[in-house]
């Protein structure tokens, strides 16, 4: 990966890039006990490193495009931290690209845009909104940002996942050129994405209750969980031969066998709040009647299933769970997301409820103050382009957007 440790110099050659993050740098003033010449920032990102590293590397339009990616961690000051949200150092991969045409390096950023929203409802199970940002909430030196937003169970709003196209703004800035087919030096376009460990926050908020976890099992380390119940070798013996057969079934299941000396409701407890899918209790009584009781995390409803139907029946409950997550995560979205047609209406909203608000909007920075200072709400992102039938449900002006607002963390 790139360096960790960026000269202050490269970040100050893009001015709106510096702007926005300098109130976040973490800067290094010494090293062996010794006043440095120029202060290192410890990588709050990357673009500004990659683009001068890079610039070495790519000459020619037939070195395009150069896609980059790297999983490495970053330092943001951040005034008001929150674990996993907001945190002074995270882990994330970023992605870096650097393209002949201003449409390759768009069709790039609707591609990771599209990736990330996969990988939110796919495999996490929550559903997003995506579209661009506005300008007032764009990436600091971006030409536009797109992201994908999730609503959490208190509906709040949770940004997963961002792509950013720059245009020419990193590598004139940089100085990064190469000779183009008219033979002519010319500028990369360029674009970066990235996603990071908040989606760990946003899998325990969006599925997570009072008794711990709700893991969707596409991403659960353990899908399974099995707790024998027995008294004295004898009967460990008979399920631990049962089980074996089981274990073979399911072998394309991630599944843990819990064998620790602990009494069952210990362990049911402890599995639910570590937030395994699925759970099969099985003892003696089980064993003879040649089945076992399976039990949802979801809503603790059981069933007893045939240990020879196992192996088909576990794999389909797993994929039932997962769409159950979803759909109760988007039945709250959508049961939380209203539509307003003016500054008083969403105003009333979010002083009474929780959730999105969806206006028309003319697209005026004036108008995010106004509703940031009236409700504390910001544009989430913006839903369509073309001209709604409705004004801008802030100003009146003619609007231009569809746009999403609600509180983020």
């Amino acid at each position: 990966y790139f360096p960790a440790l960026i000269p202050l110099s490269f970040l100050q050659k893009e001015k709106d890039h510096v702007a926005g993050f300098e109130p976040e740098f973490q800067l290094v003033t010494k090293g062996g006990g010794k006043d440095l010449e120029e202060p290192l920032v410890l990588r709050p990102t990357s673009e500004t490193m990659i683009a001068t590293v890079l610039r070495d590397y790519i000459q020619s339009y037939r070195d395009l495009p150069v896609l980059t990616n790297q999983w490495n961690n970053v330092f943001r000051w951040e005034l008001r931290t929150r674990f996993f949200l907001r945190t002074r150092e995270f882990l994330w991969q970023e992605g870096h690209t650097f393209h002949e045409t201003a449409a390759e390096a768009e069709e790039e950023v609707a591609k990771m845009l599209d990736c990330y929203r996969r990988i939110a409802e796919e495999w996490c199970a929550i559903p997003v909104l995506t579209g661009r940002k506005s300008d007032s909430e764009k990436f600091a030196g971006a030409q536009y940002s797109t992201a994908i937003e999730g609503m959490m169970m208190d509906g709040k709003a949770l940004q997963m996942g961002t792509s950013h196209y720059f245009g020419e703004n990193f590598t004139r800035a940089y100085d990064l050129t190469y000779t183009g087919r008219t033979n002519e030096r010319q500028y990369p376009h360029s674009t970066s994405w990235g996603m990071s460990t908040r989606m760990v926050g946003a899998v325990v908020m969006a599925h997570g209750d009072d008794s711990g976890l709700q893991l969707p099992p596409r991403i659960a380390p353990v899908q399974v969980v099995i707790v024998p119940i027995f008294r004295g070798d004898s009967e460990r013996s008979q399920i631990e031969t049962a089980l074996n057969q089981v274990r073979a079934d399911l072998e394309d299941i991630r599944v843990k066998v819990d064998w620790r000396d602990e009494r069952p409701g210990f362990k049911f407890n402890e599995w639910e709040l570590k937030g395994v899918p699925l759970r099969i209790e099985i003892g003696p009584r089980d064993l003879a009647k040649g089945e076992a009781t399976v039990v949802r995390r979801l809503n603790r409803a059981k069933q007893t299933i045939p240990l020879e139907e196992l192996g088909v029946a576990i794999p389909a409950l797993l994929e039932e769970v997962q769409e159950a997550l979803f759909k109760r995560a988007r039945d709250f979205r959508d049961a939380h997301t209203v539509r307003v047609d003016s500054l008083d209406a969403m105003v009333r909203f979010f002083e009474t409820s929780i959730g999105f608000a969806v206006t028309a909007w003319c697209g005026r920075e004036d108008d995010e103050r106004t509703v940031k200072d009236r409700t504390t709400a910001t544009t989430r992102v913006i839903l369509s382009s073309g001209r709604p039938e409705q004004p801008c449900a802030v100003c009146g002006r003619p609007a231009t957007v569809e746009v999403a607002w609600g509180k983020a963390y």
